[in-house]
């Protein structure tokens, strides 16, 4: 730690866990000395943030520069990474993303810079006296050499915009898990965010309704498609591209055995996240741009023993119309009146099959990412409520239905979610 000059306090630190602590009680001494404690509890939280942000995203050594004065307090926080911050557009019920929003929230003006080395993102509280002579912008990087542009065709846009925050959730998760067992887990991390940053930046989020009604109009194909959109890649990012396919296999991996809190993802999510990484890697080799297809079997039976559950079974024998499928999307249970309604013979027709099997096709990208949502960070838009839909019959045909998906907690620790159809002949649902 060092003094450049009065008020003003410079420290290097490692990208380490422990940064972000070292970086609050660098703030509190500096505050302390200015007699600006009255600033320590707000400085302490948005220097976390940034601090912490800088040690996850960029994995390099970080460098904080203080300035405190009985009024107000100015800290710049340093980085190795180019990537200047981006505020995600992503739901309050998130688990994750949150930390410029608090820096927003709280601090009374911030921003950031690129620097010849990296970037620097600074906050103030208050106004200083004198003003601070500030280092000269970086000029940004342009098109050429030094960049790739690869072209993904048919790009899903809802699901990506649901498997960027799932994915940063089991990223952050993975990291904790991984930190004590890993010496590469921080700057493994850091490369994969920027992989994350980059497509996040490129794609743009979809634009959806609040009203029900209005969000089911909206989430069809082929609106919720793009045709073709062009990212453009630095070069130094293209392994890291590499380093997020790999990551996210193994924070999956992790997941499915119970290691993580975060569930495993859908198939679908797991093979747009390989397309996707596929064709950075394939691209920056001169391959063809292969357009975005998934290869899962919506009507295979993915887990038919599960069905045979027999809390599932005791579910299967109301006389109400309806299907319950668990946190996977695989359906456990179906009454008699549904099967019928449906167009199926048997039960078994339907049980273990994934809940796209009676969705229309044009749903799927909108069942897939809201599923990956709820399971994400609790998102419910249109669950408990009575929306009319069009299902899919097993000859092809569809057929609008007036339904209603609510949550249901069962004996033994089961939980489903359970899709009401209101059609003639079948018990009122008992909601």
């Amino acid at each position: 730690m060092s003094l450049s000059g009065s008020g003003t306090t410079e420290l290097s630190l490692p990208a380490e866990p422990m940064t972000a602590g070292q970086a609050r009680r660098a703030v509190r001494r500096a505050l302390e000395v200015a007699g600006a404690t009255h600033l320590r509890d707000v400085a302490e939280l948005v220097v976390s943030e940034l601090v912490t942000n800088a040690v996850v995203h960029a994995g390099t050594m970080v460098s904080l520069r203080i300035t405190a004065e009985p009024a107000a307090l100015r800290v710049e926080v340093e980085d190795g990474s180019v990537r200047l911050p981006v505020r995600r557009t992503w739901t309050d019920t998130a688990g994750t993303g949150r930390g410029l929003r608090i820096v927003d929230e709280h601090a009374d003006r911030w921003d950031s810079h690129l620097t010849n080395g990296g970037k620097v993102v600074w906050f103030e509280l208050g106004r200083l006296s004198r003003p601070l002579v500030i280092s000269p912008t970086a000029p940004p990087l342009a098109s050429g050499p030094d960049r790739i542009e690869v072209t993904l065709l048919d790009m899903p846009l809802l699901m990506h915009w649901a498997w960027q925050e799932h994915a940063a959730t089991l990223l952050r998760e993975h990291l904790l898990y991984a930190l004590e067992r890993d010496d590469h887990a921080l700057d493994d991390h850091a490369a994969a965010s920027d992989a994350l940053s980059i497509l996040d930046e490129h794609l743009p989020p979809p634009q959806l309704p609040t009203d029900p009604e209005a969000l089911m109009a909206s989430s069809v194909e082929p609106a919720v498609t793009a045709p073709r959109v062009v990212v453009r890649i630095p070069a130094q990012s293209v392994r890291h591209f590499e380093v997020l396919d790999d990551l996210l296999i193994r924070a999956v991996a992790a997941a499915e055995s119970g290691q993580l809190l975060s569930p495993p993802t859908q198939p679908e999510m797991a093979e747009m996240r390989a397309w996707l990484c596929g064709e950075v890697a394939g691209q920056a080799k001169f391959a063809e741009p292969k357009p975005w297809r998934t290869t899962t079997p919506v009507r295979a039976a993915l887990d038919p023993a599960t069905a045979r559950a027999q809390v599932y079974h005791e579910l299967s024998e109301s006389d109400e119309a309806f299907l319950a499928t668990d946190d996977t999307s695989i359906i456990v249970a179906v009454t008699r009146c549904a099967v019928e309604f449906l167009g199926y013979s048997r039960e078994d027709e339907l049980l273990g099959r994934r809940i796209l099997a009676v969705v229309p096709e044009r749903f799927h990208q909108a069942h897939i990412a809201g599923t990956t949502l709820h399971v994400t960070n609790g998102r419910d838009a249109l669950l408990n409520l009575w929306i009319t839909v069009p299902v899919l019959r097993a000859d092809g045909s569809e057929a609008p239905v007036s339904l209603h998906v609510s949550p249901r907690r069962l004996e033994g620790d089961f939980s489903v979610f359970m899709a009401h159809l209101d059609i003639p002949g079948a018990a009122a649902p008992s909601l």
